[in-house]
This record gives C-alpha cells, structure tokens and sequence, in this order.
C-alpha cells in the first residue's frame, strides 16, 4: 500500500469508531427538514410597512401644502406691511422737512427773527443784539 492508501484507511477506520461512539451515546443521523416558511406573514408585514408609508407621505404633503398656504398668506401680509411702512416714512420726512416746519410754526403763531442771535457755548456770550420779532415783518 502507498502512503496515501494508508492514509484513507487510517481515516476511515477512525470515522467508523467515531460512529460507533455516536450511535452508543444513542444519536442518529437525521434527514434534513424541508419545509418552506409560509408567505402570508411575510407579504402581511410588507403590505403593512408599504400602506404606513403611503400614509405618512400623505399626511406629510397636506401638512406641507397646508404650510405653503399659510407662508403665502403671510408673505401677503408683509408686503403689505411694507407698503404701509414705506407711506409712514414718507409722510416723516414730509412732516419733517423745513418748509413743513415753518408753515407749523405760523400756524401756531410764531414769526421768524428779523436779525439772529448766537450763544456761544464755550463761554456764553450772546453775540448780535437780539431784536424782538414783529408779525409779518420777514418772511
């Protein structure tokens, strides 16, 4: 016999003692089970999954459309906002400027000096001689 023959035998000779052992400890060898898993609970939860999906695709696009109305709403308010804000500053400065000013003091009865007086801050001389205003005298 060659190497490799006495190789097979010592192999199989140590296979039938390993199932002697097998079947003394009271062990068989078993066909495998061939039974297919059932379907139903499979597609049950993938119909489920699919159906869940669909309705938070649905609540989310009305809540989001839901949302687009309210930013268009919104979006309508402040340019009209705007628009009010803008009239506002226009009618400031109108009230603002000098020609609207002097026509609010002659209303209220006061007249432009004929000759102007300065105070110096620094050390409060009064420079030019004050005259008392006369109504109607300058314009």
């Amino acid at each position: 016999m060659s190497a490799r023959g006495t190789a097979a035998a010592h192999a199989g000779r140590a296979l039938v003692a390993r199932g002697q052992e097998v079947r003394s400890a009271g062990l068989r060898l078993v066909a495998p089970v061939r039974q297919r898993a059932p379907k139903a609970p499979f597609v049950v939860v993938l119909l489920g999954v699919l159906g869940l999906g669909l309705v938070g695709l649905i609540i989310m696009s009305t809540l989001m459309q839901a949302q687009a109305f309210q930013l268009s709403e919104l979006s309508q308010q402040s340019e009209s906002l705007q628009i009010e804000r803008q009239a506002l500053e226009r009618e400031l400065q109108e009230l603002q400027s000098p020609q609207s000013l002097a026509d609010k003091a002659a209303e209220d009865g006061m007249v432009p000096p004929a000759t102007p007086v300065f105070l110096r801050l620094t050390d409060g001389t009064v420079i030019g001689q004050p005259v008392p205003a006369e109504p109607g005298g300058a314009p």
